[in-house]
């Protein structure tokens, strides 16, 4: 299978800045091909109903449209994953000897969508541990603070804390009682080393999975914010289910403490394994609709908070 090589260098200071902030802004990053082919992509996925997103429609507005693990179905977005340049950059962040695919997701806010993005730490709405676990979030379109720009609290992915995994819409998706409510950035905003960027189609943000991020709604009568982030995972990342967390709807075969593997999580980087591959290049995987049925009954009881 044909990889790509990265489009830009990943400097030293950009490496140190990662490992200081927990995020980067990289620009340049993807291609104009890549931007179109993910533009394409968005539209398609937002063109077909998703079952998790019906379930929490009544939680956002009619403008929000989120959804994961697209790579299962969308073949512009699975080229985008397997042949793409986002897990040789994650390598060179890392210093990893292998990159592992975990799963994308999309998140589009079309013009005048009020709805913010709470702000929250990925790690504690996922089944796994390890410390080289990151994102590659960009947009296909312009994005600056009015057309909800992420933000990150510089420094955060170094705290002891580990937060309640508060979604859009303010669904918690964690029962773990030892996770504490995120902190309320906005009530002063000044105690925090806040950190953002406006963005041009081919930027990306590149952040660690524990760095406290959020964005506010779009504001722009104009311009709306299509969005997608790739999750990817080093050499240290294993298997660690911990109570109720987000589902994997596909069948992947690992045990708790066995380390990310197979076609569910498919090494990228230094290539990609045609036997982890082969069924999906043959065709759409599906979801198990047993496992996704049993979540989507569990969101009726999950806790539901303010957000702002």
């Amino acid at each position: 299978m044909k990889q790509s090589h990265s489009y830009r260098a990943i400097s030293s200071e950009e490496r140190e800045a990662f490992h200081r902030d927990g995020v980067i802004c990289l620009r340049g990053l993807y291609s104009g091909h890549w931007v179109e082919q993910i533009a394409e992509a968005l539209e398609e996925i937002c063109a077909i109903p998703s079952p998790i997103n019906e379930k929490t429609g009544s939680l956002t507005s009619d403008g929000f449209r989120s959804d994961a693990f697209t790579w299962m179905t969308n073949d512009r977005v699975r080229d985008f994953v397997l042949q793409g340049p986002s897990a040789e950059v994650v390598q060179r962040v890392f210093g990893s000897e292998s990159i592992r695919f975990f799963y994308d997701q999309i998140f589009v806010k079309r013009r005048l969508t009020p709805d913010p993005t709470p702000w929250h730490q990925d790690a504690t709405f996922w089944p796994i541990k390890g410390q080289q676990v990151a994102s590659l979030w960009t947009s296909v379109d312009p994005v600056d603070a009015r057309t909800s720009a992420l933000e990150f609290v510089g420094g955060s992915h170094l705290w002891p804390q580990r937060f309640e995994a508060v979604a859009p819409g303010g669904l918690v998706l964690s029962d773990d009682k030892e996770l504490e409510a995120p902190p309320d950035i906005e009530a002063d905003r000044s105690k925090y080393n806040i950190l953002s960027w406006e963005l041009e189609p081919g930027d990306a943000l590149l952040f660690h999975a524990l760095t406290l991020h959020g964005s506010r709604g779009n504001q722009s009568p104009r311009l709306q914010r299509r969005a997608i982030t790739t999750r990817w995972c080093g050499d240290d990342v294993a298997y660690a289910p911990k109570g109720r967390q987000m589902p994997i709807a596909w069948n992947h075969g690992l045990a708790a403490g066995d380390l990310l593997s197979g076609p569910v999580f498919p090494r990228v980087f230094p290539s990609v394994l045609e036997h982890e591959v082969s069924a999906r290049m043959a065709g759409p995987l599906m979801p198990d609709l047993v496992i996704l049925s049993g979540f989507l009954a569990e969101m009726d009881q999950m806790k539901r908070v303010a957000v702002r």
